[in-house]
């Protein structure tokens, strides 16, 4: 019978080499030896997979992270890398793959379960649902010369080991945002200092020795020159004119301008002409609640009271499925399974929606499968779980 567990270093290049075939299938294959030989991104997280003996039939690679959730640092459970050969597929290794996941997710007391999906009606089945949307930006970077007018900062190109000073950075500018990933410095050095395939650029904008800002970007070689900015980060409204200043800088040297951002954007009402932005929102990853009962229970309620029942249907998690009482009192909470009538009923899908802020309980009802059996319940959903900015802000 097939197995899940770890994948040993010994087998990394087949473990690496079903991930190629599965997300780049259309480039020459490449050969490991030995981990350390992987870029710096494929060395984080932990490698699974289904085996069949010692055939590898799935893969699968686990992220541990802190993660902000309604201004609550939840520990958060990131998957990627999943992928099985065409020749596995089609006998339920990925499904099996996912069940297990959960089960470590929960025995690791993850409260939450992330992803960016290949296709989110696949994972939908299994638990998740969407979180968030994601903004880009594209335009002339001649657009942004607006900003060169700011009070100048100095930049400078910044290195891995100005982590420490970036942090500050980073968690202010996901102050109030649901999933907002706390960064290790192992993920700065690996994932942010080092691609793929090339390094990107890390610069940085300071005022009296101070790091007030910082942008990651990369410049494509594509029908002409695109540069992609990954992250653009500030502590304030001045440092974000730097940085736009900055990118700006760049127009001898690239064509386009492509900045991820989120939804709520100001740079269509500072930009000239606001048309010169072509502008896209994108579903952003997925989220799913690993426990009910431990999830709810993790979160804090300020100054809120009430006891909800809640009748929850999980089609993968039966720890999940059940009645549960969710009992707050002066901002703290429990919650226990119980056998008693329910005040609404919701699938684990729009539960996790609501639990991050993703949608308000209204917006639930009618897209979500949210059920409300109970007058005394609507308000009370309401008061606990507010609609908040949503943003899962890593890749992984």
């Amino acid at each position: 019978m097939p197995t899940y567990r770890a994948v040993p270093d010994d087998r990394i290049d087949a473990f690496r080499g079903i991930l190629q075939y599965a997300f780049r299938p259309a480039e020459p294959p490449e050969h490991y030896d030995t981990v350390e030989e992987l870029p710096g991104p494929a060395r984080l997280g932990v490698r699974r997979g289904i085996f069949d003996g010692d055939d590898l039939l799935c893969t699968g690679v686990h992220h541990w992270f802190t993660a902000t959730v309604r201004d609550t640092d939840l520990p958060i459970a990131g998957l990627s890398g999943v992928a099985t050969p065409p020749e596995n597929r089609h006998r339920g290794s990925v499904a099996r793959l996912l069940r297990e996941s959960l089960v470590e997710y929960r025995d690791e007391g993850s409260s939450l379960a992330a992803l960016w999906p290949f296709d989110y009606a696949f994972y939908r089945r299994y638990g998740w649902a969407q979180a968030g949307t994601t903004a880009t930006i594209e335009c002339d970077p001649e657009i942004l010369s607006f900003a060169a007018d700011a009070a100048g900062g100095r930049f400078r190109e910044l290195g891995p080991d100005d982590f420490e000073r970036l942090n500050p950075v980073l968690d202010s500018a996901g102050e109030g945002v649901s999933l907002w990933i706390r960064r290790t410095e192992e993920w700065w050095r690996n994932r942010v200092f080092e691609g793929w395939e090339q390094d990107p650029y890390v610069y940085g904008v300071e005022r009296e020795g101070e790091l007030r800002g910082y942008v990651v970007y990369e410049i494509e070689n594509d029908d002409g020159r695109t540069m992609r900015v990954r992250e653009c980060n500030a502590l304030d409204h001045e440092a974000s004119l730097d940085l736009l200043r900055f990118l700006s800088y760049h127009d001898s040297q690239v064509e386009r301008v492509r900045i991820r951002s989120r939804p709520d954007t100001l740079l269509f009402d500072l930009v000239d002409d606001p048309r010169a932005l072509d502008y896209e929102l994108t579903p952003g990853g997925m989220v799913r609640i690993v426990d009910v009962e431990a999830a709810l229970a993790a979160l804090d309620y300020p100054g809120m009271e009430g006891r909800l029942v809640l009748s929850v249907a999980d089609p993968v998690a039966d720890w999940n499925e059940g009645r549960f009482a969710l009992d707050v009192r002066d901002g703290e909470a429990t919650c226990t399974r119980v056998d008693e009538p329910a005040d609404a009923r919701v699938p684990i899908t729009t539960l996790s929606q609501l639990f991050v802020g993703h949608c308000s309980v209204e917006r639930a009802t009618v897209a979500g499968d949210l059920a409300v059996e109970s007058a005394d319940a609507k308000p009370l959903l309401d008061e606990l779980f507010p609609p908040r900015e949503v943003c899962l802000s890593e890749g992984f």
